[in-house]
């Protein structure tokens, strides 16, 4: 330029602070798009390995193959209850994203506040998928231990009655 200014890319065409193009928006949404896209199907990536590796264990329990050793669910379920619990209180706080206010009263922070709801819708999904997760195999855990120490009880009330 002759004046000695250089233009940039960044800096804004019609000289507004903050302003963004339409086309420039429009390529910002395409990113945010596929990044929830992408943090989604990750997420659902993870949960089928989890399934695999569950169904197999149920397929080798169904086999008769597989031993329930009750010490170690006694073990384990604690532990996946405190992260069930954990990602309790993450998705509680997760729903307080969405009510960050914009900093300022103009088009470009309307724009940001609109692309960090979309993320944060993200995360509170993926924290939802995770904390269903984490709770369910807490709880069939919880179950199973209950269902062998009710067998033991009756095992035990029925050897006391034979002699």
């Amino acid at each position: 330029m002759g004046n000695g200014q250089s233009s940039s890319s960044s800096e804004p065409s019609d000289g507004r602070a903050g302003y963004v193009d339409p086309e420039e928006q429009a390529k910002r949404d395409r990113q945010d798009k596929q990044f929830g896209e992408a943090m989604n199907s990750t997420g659902t990536r993870v949960y089928q390995q989890r399934a695999a590796e569950d169904a197999k264990v149920n397929a080798a329990a169904a086999g008769g193959g597989f031993n329930m050793d009750v010490d170690a669910m006694r073990k384990l379920q604690p532990k996946w209850q405190g992260i069930a619990d954990k990602l309790s209180d993450a998705t509680q706080l997760a729903t307080q994203l969405q009510a960050v206010q914009k900093p300022a009263d103009d088009d470009a922070s309307g724009l940001q506040k609109q692309a960090a709801d979309r993320h944060a819708a993200a995360y509170l999904a993926s924290l939802q998928q995770q904390l269903k997760y984490a709770q369910g195999y807490a709880d069939q855990l919880k179950n199973a231990i209950a269902k062998y120490e009710g067998q033991e009880h009756a095992n035990t009330a029925g050897l006391r009655k034979q002699g």
